[in-house]
């Protein structure tokens, strides 16, 4: 039987970002001492998914950040998961009615 579990890695630096071939490889990293980063793991986004990416892991922060201000009472708060929403919606203007004369 396969396990479908996701794997938990833990990093605390990006220690490279590379473009290739349509495929960013970004190498995320542990601090081994204060300047030397050791490489933990490889993660490759294609180019046209970086930016949205990027976009619902800040959406996210936010929520989480604005649920712990909530708390405000120094205490953390239940752990929650926020998800992120979809950041390829565009948003445009209501289209103008055209105008009668009177």
């Amino acid at each position: 039987m396969s396990n479908n579990q996701p794997s938990d890695i833990f990093v605390e630096r990006i220690s490279n970002v590379s473009h290739a071939n349509g495929v960013f490889r970004i190498t995320l990293g542990v601090n081994d001492s204060p300047n030397d980063i050791r490489p933990v793991t490889c993660l490759m986004v294609p180019a046209n998914q970086l930016g949205p990416m990027l976009q619902g892991i800040a959406n996210a922060a936010k929520n989480i950040g604005e649920q712990i201000q909530l708390t405000g009472d120094g205490d953390p708060a239940p752990k929650q998961t926020a998800q992120a929403k979809p950041a390829n919606k565009k948003k445009t203007a209501p289209k103008k009615s055209p105008r009668t004369k009177k």
